[in-house]
């Protein structure tokens, strides 16, 4: 993977949290615990498939400290989920 590709990547992965970190809560307010559950866990291994794909893009030499903090910054919605703008 190309460091083009890597960025989009990781800027479709931030989303795709942002969309689930907004189902988790929906699910929270109706109080619909498997729903909930099951958002959660898929949120959870896409935000540690964002990890894999940062350290691995150091590693290669595809992203600086800079943009692999700025893709590793916390995600509080959709608006903000986009970092790279290559």
């Amino acid at each position: 993977m190309d460091a083009h590709k890597t960025r989009a990547h990781l800027n479709l992965t931030r989303c795709y949290i942002a969309a689930l970190s907004d189902l988790v809560w929906s699910a929270a307010e109706i109080g619909d615990t498997t729903t909930l559950r099951y958002y959660h866990d898929k949120r959870h291994e896409a935000a540690l498939g964002l990890k894999t794909t940062v350290i691995c893009g150091q590693r290669d030499n595809l992203l600086s400290g800079d943009e692999a903090a700025h893709a590793l910054s916390p995600i509080s919605s959709l608006a903000d989920a986009v970092v790279f703008t290559d």
